[in-house]
């Protein structure tokens, strides 16, 4: 079987739903995905690369690339270029939609649509022999299992961040009095139950908890998920002073080695 340009594949896809009301919708998801396959996937490394030999010059190449953009006279790259389709794997589906799109601040809502979107273009695949069906079961399963997980994420994490900013998080009689300590960073949720959520904090090997949430909120939290975020303490008590994204336990390893986690604020 042609393994075709995995770009190409996208193209012609894309120019097939031109006669589709959702055209400007697929445009929209699969700019985000190249984007995401682009400047954050391993899509493009280079397994015979040499990291003792040929790191230096990467290293400088890579630098005077940033340059050129900084002082405009280059644009950053949105093309897939000649990666073949068979790169693509389905970690990248995972890490895409439970962590990227996450950390885009994208809602439950657009996570379904970017699911169906594709879906579709999963069947498309298949349809026009690019794939296997054993490569599409493959593909479709993980979009199936990863965008439940993705939307619960999403809801939770908005959730929260309303939470913490309408003042909520903190009891009254907390309030006005002066923070002890902080705890920020990717916190990992060791254990929840109905007292609240204990977190670890990899960066500082420490559990901190439990924090006190209302079980609206805690039934939305699974044991591995993923916080953004930032806590304080006032006499025992920890609070969350400010929240960003949440992710799946799902994607923990990735989101971690990839880059900073931005906050919704």
């Amino acid at each position: 079987m042609h393994d075709a340009r995995l770009q190409q594949v996208i193209d012609d896809y894309l120019h097939q739903r031109d006669e589709h009301e959702s055209a400007y919708t697929a445009t929209t998801v699969f700019e985000h995905l190249v984007q995401y396959l682009v400047h954050f996937s391993d899509l493009f490394r280079d397994p015979e690369f040499d990291d003792a030999g040929d790191f230096s010059d990467w290293e400088e190449n890579l630098e005077e690339q940033m340059m050129h953009l900084l002082e405009g006279d280059i644009e950053p790259v949105h093309d897939l270029g000649q990666v073949p389709l068979s790169r693509l794997q389905t970690g990248h589906v995972r890490d895409f939609m439970a962590w990227f799109l996450l950390r885009e601040s994208a809602s439950s809502d657009s996570i379904q649509t970017y699911a169906e979107e594709l879906a579709r273009w999963f069947a498309y695949l298949q349809d026009t022999h690019r794939w296997t069906p054993g490569e599409y079961l493959d593909f479709f399963t993980v979009l199936n299992e990863v965008t439940p997980e993705a939307s619960r994420a999403s809801r939770l994490a908005r959730i929260l961040y309303y939470y913490v900013r309408s003042g909520s998080a903190m009891s009254p009689h907390a309030r006005g009095k002066r923070f002890t300590a902080f705890a920020e960073g990717h916190a990992r949720v060791h254990a929840v139950d109905d007292e609240g959520i204990v977190f670890h904090f990899d960066s500082q090997q420490r559990d901190i908890g439990p924090v006190a949430l209302p079980k609206a909120i805690l039934e939305l939290v699974e044991t591995g998920d993923v916080f953004d975020v930032e806590l304080g303490r006032r006499g025992e008590q920890w609070y969350i002073v400010d929240m960003g994204p949440v992710y799946p336990g799902c994607v923990y390893v990735e989101a971690e080695e990839l880059q900073g986690l931005d906050k919704i604020s």
